[in-house]
């Protein structure tokens, strides 16, 4: 996966709608359903049916960055837009979001990390604050932790029954070492990508996920 180099500031290419968005070449990822295996609540394993989750089946990504940011574009089909705090126990925010192996070394991306080789994970909901996005790292299954202060933005947009949401955050963040991914031109970064249905009741480990990492290359 090619993370292309582009020209413009971090306040443009934020916008899902952008026109520089059209020079990035998008890439097709297969989602799968997180196996209810995978989940560390009993309730939830008792509760679902693994046939009735993982609505998302089909991600387009975009990659790029301008050589002080890294913006990723995610887009996929979903019939209704659920932007709203819960309003049952079956229905919750729409989401996204983008997992990384902290030191880049390899890691079960279904089990979210290891003790050894943490993820750091950036996730969107699209009841968050304008540009808000959260900054996590999971050492596990059910260790997710979030970051006091988050580096990264992000803005969602829905129309036509399709989402497309933009993170961005600097390439580097060092007053973050254990708890964010140190991104730098013309190396890569092991990726992944997961999307929450929140119409069909998905959230915490319920979703849909990219079931292999990927490598990406920032473009020198």
């Amino acid at each position: 996966m090619q993370c292309t180099k582009v020209s413009g500031a971090a306040d443009q290419l934020l916008d899902p709608a952008a026109a520089a968005w059209a020079s990035v070449p998008p890439e097709t990822l297969t989602m799968s359903a997180t196996p209810l295996a995978n989940q560390p609540s009993e309730y939830i394993k008792a509760s679902r049916d693994e046939k009735q989750i993982g609505k998302c089946r089909s991600l387009e990504v975009q990659a790029a960055h301008n050589g002080n940011d890294v913006f990723f574009r995610l887009s996929w089909g979903d019939e209704s837009e659920n932007n709203k705090e819960v309003i049952d126990t079956n229905m919750f925010p729409d989401g996204c979001g983008i997992l990384m192996p902290i030191g880049g070394g390899d890691t079960p991306i279904e089990e979210m990390g290891s003790k050894d080789v943490p993820v750091n994970a950036w996730f969107w909901r699209a009841n968050y604050k304008q540009d808000e996005a959260r900054n996590t790292i999971a050492h596990g299954l059910g260790s997710t932790e979030f970051s006091k202060k988050s580096p990264i933005r992000a803005r969602g947009a829905w129309q036509q029954g399709k989402w497309s949401v933009v993170f961005t955050r600097p390439l580097s963040v060092p007053e973050l070492q254990q708890e964010a991914v140190q991104l730098a031109v013309g190396k890569t970064v092991k990726v992944g990508f997961a999307v929450w249905e929140g119409g069909s009741g998905e959230r915490a480990g319920v979703k849909s996920f990219s079931k292999e990492w990927r490598e990406l290359a920032l473009e020198a």
